[in-house]
């Protein structure tokens, strides 16, 4: 009985010193502003840690994994998406050599083209690390993930062609996949599926911008006259739809309509509308990054999690709203209880505000009735900006919102940094309460969302 009195006590004790150790390691963090050195240390850490993620031992090549963790919880599969805007982001290191993972990657995703699968369709939303598609019960279909990958293949076909790539590969290989995944966009995107949380059953913002995208992207890229022109009409249909989830009488944009099954978002507010519209930007101004409506519903968001998540309180000035997916989120990275800020999503408004200066630099800043909110959030009490001004690059005003947008971008980033471990490895999520990580580690996805954060701050888009 002693000595298991004494294993006892000596077990607790690595607890404790683990715990601490841990909470030494948060809280003797020096907040400041963001420190360039950790934004390229970061970079080179978070790309060292997504290919940590692509080809792990055992499994087929190509295999994304969403994380290397096996259980508690287990995402130790290829989600269609996840692989797809991770690729995309792939495809922008042209400073990295990244072509062979990119290969690896369309050839995992035409074999699973191909694969048979529950929903017996493409919007089978993961597979396992063989390509054989999962057969649990899931939230399916998922159709944004053919789209993700359509534009992706696109992009990759490009970068392809500029680095001497032969031609036969995007006609033989690419092109047919791409055609495959846009025609099933064509026959189904007035139809309810999943959303990219895996939650909803509905008709979604998120998965019809990535559609509208994926079809302006193929009408452009493909030398097919018919195809052109059902894309096209197809992107004008799904166009009308869209602006139908701005709500006036609420000032936001919606994330789902005709729910069928799924959880419950009585406030309609959800970050991924934001992150539609980072990823989907063709510089046309529809619901881009700068656009009004995007704005108005970031700042409406940003305001309901400053006051939903206890870490949001009393913050230090110099660090920005810890951002979750949505205000009644109740996944907690293991199970249901409460929902956390994810690292992505609050990346996600980094890469908002840096897309949003960029887009004002070239549009100059118009004030109205659905933006001011923003607006009059970003400058405080520093100036009111009056309905009907206009800010162009001649005017203070206008340097002053870049100047204090840029800010309070940057203050997401040090955020991350804050919450994330002081080894650059970054979860799904952090704590609402106490901001340790929390949820599957190193999640794909997150170290992604940092390099197209990073990038674009620097000015080098992520497409």
């Amino acid at each position: 009985m002693f000595y298991i009195y004494l294993i006892s006590i000596f077990i607790c004790s690595i607890v404790y010193s683990t715990l601490t150790d841990h909470y030494r390691d948060h809280t003797l963090f020096t907040i400041h502003a963001v420190d360039e050195k950790w934004i390229k240390r970061q970079e080179d850490i978070s790309y060292i840690e997504i290919k940590k993620n692509i080809n792990p031992p055992g499994t087929l090549r190509g295999f994304f994994a969403a994380s290397l963790s096996t259980s508690y919880p287990d995402y130790f599969y290829t989600w269609t998406r996840d692989a797809a805007l991770v690729s995309r982001v792939l495809v922008s290191l042209t400073d990295h050599d990244t072509v062979d993972i990119l290969l690896d990657y369309v050839d995992f995703q035409i074999n699973v083209q191909n694969t048979s699968t529950v929903c017996d369709c493409l919007g089978e939303p993961k597979y396992n690390h063989d390509g054989t598609g999962y057969t649990g019960s899931w939230g399916r279909p998922q159709n944004d993930g053919p789209a993700e990958r359509a534009i992706t293949f696109m992009l990759f076909a490009n970068r392809w062609r500029k680095v001497g790539g032969d031609e036969e590969y995007v006609s033989r290989v690419l092109i047919p996949a791409i055609i495959r995944d846009i025609d099933y966009i064509v026959s189904v995107w007035n139809k309810p599926c999943y959303d990219l949380w895996e939650e909803v059953e509905g008709i979604h913002f998120f998965t019809l911008m990535v559609m509208r995208r994926a079809l302006l992207d193929g009408a452009d890229f493909l030398e097919d006259e018919h195809r052109e022109n059902v894309y096209l009409l197809t992107s004008k249909e799904i166009e009308t739809r869209i602006e139908s989830f701005w709500l006036p009488n609420k000032n936001y944009i919606t994330v789902t309509q005709d729910i069928r099954n799924g959880v419950d978002k009585a406030s309609g507010l959800d970050v991924s509308t934001l992150i539609a519209a980072n990823m989907n930007n063709r510089n046309d101004g529809f619901f881009t990054s700068g656009s009004d409506k995007v704005l108005a519903t970031a700042v409406r968001l940003e305001e309901v999690f400053a006051s939903l998540y206890p870490l949001n309180e009393d913050r230090d000035d110099r660090l920005g709203v810890s951002i979750g997916r949505y205000p009644e989120d109740i996944y907690d990275g293991y199970g249901l209880s409460l929902g956390n800020p994810w690292f992505l999503a609050t990346l996600a408004y980094a890469e908002l505000y840096y897309l949003a200066i960029d887009e004002w630099k070239q549009n100059n800043i118009f004030i109205n009735s659905i933006n001011q909110p923003f607006f009059e959030h970003i400058l405080r009490d520093d100036f009111i900006v009056p309905i009907g001004a206009v800010y162009t690059p001649e005017s203070p005003i206008f340097h002053r919102i870049i100047s204090k947008t840029k800010y309070a971008a940057d203050k997401f980033l040090t955020t991350v940094e804050y919450h994330q471990h002081r080894n650059g490895s970054m979860s799904e999520q952090f704590d609402r309460y106490i901001g340790f990580m929390t949820g599957a580690r190193d999640l794909t996805w997150s170290h992604a969302a940092f390099l197209s954060a990073a990038r674009t701050r620097r000015g080098l888009h992520v497409k």
